[in-house]
């Protein structure tokens, strides 16, 4: 398994952080499972 680090701002770490906590997931497993489900929808990535 391949290690990845990159920097995030703060706001949006509370905020996966929150979402990782309501659906019982690591902020690690969470981010793993919207990086899949991005990547396997095939679909363009949302603009902010």
């Amino acid at each position: 398994m391949a290690i990845f680090n990159f920097r995030i701002p703060d706001d949006l770490y509370a905020k996966l952080k929150s979402l990782a906590s309501s659906e019982e997931r690591s902020v690690n497993s969470e981010l793993l499972h919207l990086v899949r489900r991005a990547v396997e929808s095939g679909g363009p990535a949302e603009s902010p």
